[in-house]
This record gives structure tokens, C-alpha cells and sequence, in this order.
């Protein structure tokens, strides 16, 4: 081979080579997002103000990651996997991280306690569900095979999230304080949203990984 034909050739190879490494992208976010969901169960379990505000300050942060990967994503020429998987995945764990600040401004707004009824219980499995996730995305560059299995058991929280859920607002429906059923129904349909958020990240995932095998 010439020594003109590798020099074409190292420059084709170098246009279609990508430039940016978005599993490293698609990591921050993840890791970014479980801080914000560890920030909100310290806080349901804790109080405090300046665990709240965590809460928000970790979700912008969550917020100028994705950003950050949206802008990469339109200069990119190549990506590691399909681009629109990519940016789905972003925005999808975007929504888990502002599901975590729903909580924390629906609970200020409803003045619900921070320690009562089982609302610790739940964030706990909206925990290890966003956990998962991030178990998954971490997973997506090295080991497929490892990376569905841990997106299968985020798509299991919306479930295990259920069997709390219903009977705490059958509990919470035979109690004779009307304004503590109001206030606290509400505070549990946003964590239900949660479960839901996570499950759909954990489908977007599957989604992905079955088109990359």
C-alpha cells in the first residue's frame, strides 16, 4: 500500500470516528441522577433545609449534564449506538432526577411531615430502582448481557413500588383527617409517577441494548 493511500485512508477513518464518548456522557448523568434520589431519601429520613435544597441544586446539575450531551450528540457525526436511543436515554433519566425534586416541592407545598407514613419506604425502592439504572448504563459499553439484566430489575420498581403503594393509601383512606388524606395523596401519586419514570428508563434501555446485540 502507498504511503498516499494510508494517509487517505487514516483521514476516512479519522471523519467517521467518534469524537466523544457518550457512554461517558450517559454515565454523569446516571450517577448524577442517584445522587439526587440518595439526597431524597436523606431528606425524607432526616429533614433539614439544606437537604432539600440538595435535592434541587444535584437535579440543575442533572440538568446541565443532559445538556451537555444534547449539544454533543448534534455536532457528533458517530455515535457508539443509535443517536436517537442515546438522546431518549438522556431525557428519560432526566425525568427520574425531576421526579426526585417533585417530591421535595410537593411535600413543601402539602406540609407533609418528612418522617411519616411509609413515605421512607417508598424512596427506599425508588432508590435501588434508580440504582439499577445506573448499574445498567454502566454496564452498556462492556457487557450487554450485564446491562439488560440490571435494566430488567429497574423495570421491576414500578411493581415492587405497587405493592407498597396500595395498601399505605388503603391506610391512609381509613384515617378521619380529611386534609392529612388530601395532603398525603398527593405526595404518594408523585412517588407513584417516580416508579413510573424509572420503569420507562428501564425499557429504554432494553430497547437499546436489543438493537445493539
Amino acid at each position: 500500500m502507498t504511503a498516499e493511500k494510508k494517509h487517505t485512508l487514516h483521514w476516512f477513518g479519522g471523519i467517521f470516528e467518534p469524537t466523544t464518548d457518550f457512554y461517558v456522557l450517559l454515565n454523569r448523568q446516571v450517577d448524577k441522577t442517584l445522587e439526587g434520589m440518595e439526597a431524597l431519601r436523606e431528606w425524607i429520613k432526616e429533614g433539614g433545609e439544606e437537604r432539600s435544597q440538595l435535592v434541587r441544586d444535584l437535579e440543575r446539575q442533572a440538568d446541565d449534564l443532559q445538556m451537555e450531551l444534547e449539544k454533543k450528540l448534534v455536532i457528533s457525526f458517530v455515535t457508539p449506538f443509535d443517536r436517537e436511543d442515546i438522546y431518549e436515554l438522556s431525557a428519560s433519566m432526566d425525568e427520574v432526577i425531576n421526579s426526585a425534586k417533585a417530591v421535595v416541592r410537593e411535600m413543601e407545598a402539602m406540609n407533609v411531615s418528612t418522617n411519616g407514613f411509609k413515605l421512607l419506604e417508598m424512596v427506599e425502592i425508588l432508590l435501588e430502582g434508580t440504582r439499577s439504572l445506573q448499574n445498567s448504563v454502566h454496564a452498556l459499553k462492556k457487557d450487554l448481557k450485564d446491562a439488560a439484566q440490571h435494566a430488567l430489575q429497574a423495570r421491576k420498581t414500578d411493581t415492587r413500588f405497587g405493592k407498597v403503594y396500595r395498601p399505605a393509601m388503603r391506610e391512609l383512606l381509613e384515617t378521619d383527617d380529611f386534609k392529612t388524606i388530601f395532603r398525603v395523596k398527593e405526595v404518594y401519586k408523585v412517588m407513584l409517577m417516580s416508579s413510573e419514570r424509572i420503569d420507562q428508563v428501564g425499557e429504554r434501555l432494553l430497547h437499546a441494548i436489543v438493537k445493539m446485540s
